[in-house]
């Protein structure tokens, strides 16, 4: 398929590099919010190809129609975007997505593959260890949400995103399983502040 995004979705909103002597760190120029009306809204590999391959990070379903929120970064320059839409059609989505909207069915194609996970983590951002979540679930602690609250995984940037799937795996429960999931919230994939701020209602 065409289009796709090479980097991981967790990834693609990341600001300037900021390391390194304070005074030569590039801030994100962040230009005003672009605001969009289209009749279907495609969302491919959680970019949307109608807002200049913005990446989508929350979706919302109001009165019948939908609602984006999505952004892009290039070099030291981040773009807002707020989409309207009638329809919404899903392509390669990441599976927290769907996750997130699970009483509609879309039907197009299955969500892509998550990425592998490390043999030894459990979870890459927080940097918790397999042997972690087996510890935890030998003292009884035996659902996703139980062993997040308990080990602090799928509290990072990702939130949950990469981490969650895999320890449900290590759990012994299904995608299906009640115990296997945790609820999507705001954003799906980390944003910089300065971006969020621009979709910030003017105060009068």
């Amino acid at each position: 398929m065409i289009g796709l995004n090479p980097a991981m979705a967790w990834d693609r909103l990341t600001p300037p590099e900021r390391g390194g002597d304070v005074a030569q760190r590039v801030p994100l120029q962040v230009e005003p919010l672009r605001r969009l009306v289209v009749e279907e809204l495609l969302v491919r590999d959680d970019d949307l190809p109608a807002a200049g391959g913005a990446t989508l990070f929350w979706l919302q379903g109001r009165e019948g129609a939908w609602v984006a929120w999505a952004a892009s970064i290039e070099g030291d320059r981040g773009v807002p975007w707020l989409v309207h839409a009638a329809r919404l059609r899903l392509e390669r989505t990441d599976p927290s997505l769907h996750a997130l909207l699970p009483r509609l069915a879309f039907g197009e194609e299955d969500p892509r593959p998550l990425e592998p996970m490390p043999r030894a983590l459990a979870c890459i951002c927080r940097e918790r260890s397999v042997e972690a979540i087996y510890r935890s679930a030998d003292a009884g602690w035996t659902t996703v949400e139980e062993v997040k609250r308990r080990t602090g995984v799928a509290f990072g940037e990702c939130q949950g995103r990469r981490c969650v799937a895999p320890i449900a795996t290590r759990l012994d429960q299904g995608p299906g399983d009640r115990g296997a999931r945790i609820t999507p919230r705001p954003p799906l994939v980390p944003v910089p502040a300065s971006i969020l701020a621009a979709f910030a209602e003017p105060v009068p």
